[in-house]
């Protein structure tokens, strides 16, 4: 007779095996990455071919016109064309040896303007960044424009960091049914999925959601959907993850704070201080009842929200308070005009504060003061308060996300002890 596996054992051996193959993939990559890329490519193309032929066969036995020929013959000369060129030149290597390159041209990209942000803002530890634009532009320039390189280097740093990533997710899978034991360790080690993986995860979310409505199972069903792990005194925390699938940074979300059933967000909610194609603005952090702002997410932006649960205990509710205090003395009153955009609609924080009655203050100073989208944003200031109950995950100079926020909360919610006891669904 088989045993039933529970949902917890499930994801705790979903981390371990995570992990495992993270460390297995590091350490082949750090020996050889040459030759795992290219093992990797041919693996690849088997796969296209696999797909394209057994499309094409499905079509013709099967006469299904939702099969598309054009599906397979594309799968097919995808194969045929990725094993040519793995075999006969060195393309597909350098294509992903630019391709990391790249990536850190872009984080330099971010360190360079988070640097000129804090000097404009004269807020100090700027040279970090600026040591880390340095830093990441130099590796990434030597690595795209050296022709003929074999991007060994780059494969030394990318082996490095899944081997990391792995032992980072094995002891979360050792921890996981755990007491709170592991938690400081937790949050001053853990290691993150690429931004560029991480930035995806809450429209991932969201699929997996709209896919167990799409069953019927929720028929008839009125208000928020609610999982509860166990029963928690009323005194909590919850971080709100918002995405939609309407647009891009929609999918890419938003995080709030809501405390004593009062929304905290920040954001660049100043449209006429925006720069930089909108992804630089005066900082503007506003308060406003819970429940009627989720009604104005979802009416205004069609977004689903995700909720995750914290309780505290009297000495991380006196560390929150802290720092909400601390937060309270730099802010200033701040009233939004009520000119209008573009469209002829007024400003979404015009319509919080007349319609919701929220809240709306600027920062005198901090790095707080300035917001951008891939550094001083949204997590970062959560982060900052959140981390006050143990539980900081973010890397305070990498480039962050929501969905990185969302992939460690969705573990604490999997393991039988970690710090989140209900995810909502809004």
């Amino acid at each position: 007779m088989l045993k039933k596996i529970s949902f917890e054992q499930v994801a705790r051996r979903r981390t371990l095996l995570f992990g495992v193959l993270a460390v297995i993939f590091g350490i082949l990559i750090f020996r050889n990455g040459v030759g795992f890329t290219k093992f990797s490519l041919d693996l690849l193309a088997i796969y296209f071919l696999v797909d394209g032929l057994g499309s094409f066969l499905l079509r013709f036995l099967l006469r299904s016109k939702s099969i598309s020929y054009s599906h397979s013959i594309w799968f097919i000369f995808l194969s045929l064309a990725l094993i040519w060129l793995n075999r006969l030149s060195s393309l597909p290597v350098n294509l992903v040896v630019i391709c990391l390159g790249a990536y850190q041209l872009g984080s330099a990209i971010v360190y360079g303007i988070t640097f000129w942000l804090y000097k404009a803002n004269r807020v100090k530890g700027g040279w970090l960044y600026l040591w880390d634009a340095l830093l990441n532009g130099g590796l990434g320039l030597a690595t795209v424009l050296e022709h003929g390189s074999d991007g060994h280097f780059q494969f030394i740093l990318l082996g490095a960091y899944l081997v990391l990533l792995g032992i980072s997710n094995i002891r979360d899978g050792i921890l996981f049914d755990k007491d709170q034991q592991g938690q400081e360790l937790k949050r001053r080690f853990r290691i993150s999925l690429p931004v560029i993986f991480a930035a995806f995860i809450p429209a991932k979310e969201l699929k997996r959601f709209n896919q167990f409505l799409q069953k019927g199972s929720s028929a008839g069903h009125t208000g928020p959907y609610r999982l509860v792990k166990k029963e928690e005194e009323a005194r909590e925390l919850e971080i709100l993850v918002h995405t939609s699938d309407s647009n891009l940074f929609g999918a890419i979300g938003h995080v709030d704070i809501c405390y004593q059933g009062k929304v905290i967000s920040y954001g660049s909610y100043d449209p006429f201080s925006e720069r930089l194609f909108g992804t630089i603005g005066d900082g503007v952090l506003f308060k406003v009842d819970k429940e009627p702002y989720i009604e104005l997410c979802k009416k205004e932006s069609q977004k689903t929200l995700f909720g995750y649960s914290l309780s505290l205990t009297e000495e991380e509710n006196q560390a929150v308070e802290k720092r909400l205090a601390e937060i309270d003395q730099l802010l200033e009153p701040w009233d939004p005009p009520s000119r209008l955009l573009e469209d002829g609609q007024p400003t979404y924080a015009y319509k919080l504060k007349y319609d919701l009655g929220a809240e709306l203050y600027k920062f005198t100073s901090s790095r707080f003061k300035s917001y951008f989208v891939l550094s001083t944003n949204c997590c970062l200031l959560a982060d900052s308060i959140v981390g006050q109950a143990g539980t900081a995950v973010l890397d305070v100079r990498g480039v962050i996300a929501p969905g990185t926020y969302q992939d460690y909360l969705e573990y604490e919610f999997e393991a039988p002890n970690g710090r989140v006891h209900t995810r909502t669904v809004y």
